[in-house]
């Protein structure tokens, strides 16, 4: 068990530094509300998915592909200064 909490500890901090370096203390208030809108997107597909809104796990994928690419969209935009 220790050699995966390391993995995931040397993960966490190659992602938080890269993160810090990438996104600047002027865009961070940009880079949080992307996140949160992520998280509020993929808990809306969960949700959808659990109560049958979305029927099938290929629906599924393809939602979370979209969140995704706009996520990733947002975040180059972030770091473009836009």
């Amino acid at each position: 068990m220790s050699s995966f909490n390391d993995a995931y500890n040397n993960d966490k901090q190659y992602k938080e530094s890269l993160i810090s370096r990438v996104i600047t203390p002027d865009k961070h208030e940009a880079y949080e509300q992307a996140v949160d809108y992520t998280i509020e997107d993929m808990i809306g597909i969960m949700e959808a998915y659990k109560h049958g809104s979305i029927s099938d796990e290929k629906e599924a994928q393809e939602q979370i592909r979209v969140f995704l690419e706009e996520y990733t969209v947002k975040l180059f935009n972030i770091t473009k200064g836009k």
